[in-house]
């Protein structure tokens, strides 16, 4: 099952503000060097939009966010919490879930319909312990 990650209302005028900055000077009189480091910049921008997301299948929990593709069996994950931890992850929100896993690993992601998330992992391992907030 695939879960898309949750994006905040901030990061659409964020990441869309420096793909078209990147490409004004296309319109205006500016010197167009700024376009050679420009545009692998959007490419990269828009490939983390795109391709950031969690698959749960068979046994295993996969992340995905560009060029990062965690695997994690889900029989190793520990404990699942809610938090809002800027870490740099991938999660394109703020709204975020620590999984804590393997030996003392840890990371952090953002699926846009965290309880059917939280649903489908604990049916293929029932001992995840999901930490409420007080």
């Amino acid at each position: 099952m695939k879960f898309q990650s949750k994006k905040d209302w901030w990061t659409y005028p964020v990441f869309f503000g420096i793909i078209i900055a990147v490409f004004i000077p296309l319109f205006t009189d500016q010197d167009l060097t700024s376009i050679y480091i420009g545009v692998p910049v959007a490419g990269l921008i828009l490939w983390i939009w795109f391709t950031t997301y969690y698959v749960i299948e068979r046994n295993s929990l996969v992340v995905r966010s560009a060029f990062i593709h965690k695997i994690i069996p889900v029989y190793e994950i520990k404990s699942i919490r809610r938090t809002f931890n800027p870490l740099s992850s991938p999660a394109l929100s703020l709204d975020r879930l620590e999984i804590l896993y393997g030996n003392g690993k840890m990371v952090l992601i953002s699926p846009e319909n965290r309880e059917k998330f939280l649903e489908e992992l604990k049916k293929l391992n029932p001992s995840i312990v999901i930490v409420q907030k007080k």
